[in-house]
């Protein structure tokens, strides 16, 4: 009696088993439509660069007023740097590239910002001359895995990013299905 015990349940949970093509380990994944990261080299992606030319505000973040103008950040980009000397009409004047950064603060001439893990210090001073002063390395350990760019832009398919590279964007790609973003 035991033994037909023990073969009426290996046959129970043998159909519960999936057959696995060995020449195919992967069977389950599959090509689609979606979001591949684009990566750069950390050094590369740190590197602060003030544009004349303004940029669109697509993740807007907080915003930070200082005498005639405006600091708005770009979730994971950087800061747009407007023209508030007539409030009715400000304007976007330039963009302040700072890969990584989600938040600002000022005091006196001096922004203050993280480019992912880093603390930078820029120099205000003089609008034509913006420059990176100071980097206090490290200063936000979460800030390597926790900026804006680990995630996708929408909803969706994407590769997941590997984390011995810094993702700086998103491009649509065929990928393969193995993350999903609700």
């Amino acid at each position: 009696m035991r033994f037909l015990f023990t073969m009426f349940l290996a046959l129970l949970l043998s159909s519960c088993w999936q057959k696995i093509d060995p020449r195919n380990i992967n069977q389950g994944e599959k090509i689609v439509w979606g979001y591949k990261p684009i990566y750069a080299a950390l050094t590369t992606a740190k590197q602060i660069i003030y544009s004349p030319i303004p940029q669109s505000v697509v993740n807007a973040g907080n915003i930070y007023a200082k005498d005639n103008l405006i600091y708005q950040v770009e979730t994971g980009r950087g800061i747009h740097v407007i023209d508030n000397s007539v409030p009715f009409s400000a304007r976007r004047v330039g963009f302040l590239t700072i890969n990584g950064c989600n938040q600002i603060s000022i005091k006196n001439s001096f922004l203050y910002s993280n480019s992912y893990d880093d603390l930078v210090v820029i120099d205000l001073a003089d609008v034509n001359n913006i420059r990176e002063i100071k980097r206090v390395a490290g200063a936000f350990p979460e800030g390597r895995s926790g900026y804006y760019f680990i995630q996708p832009p929408q909803a969706g398919y994407y590769e997941c990013p590997r984390y011995d590279s810094v993702v700086t964007g998103w491009i649509m790609d065929s990928v393969k299905n193995n993350c999903f973003r609700n």
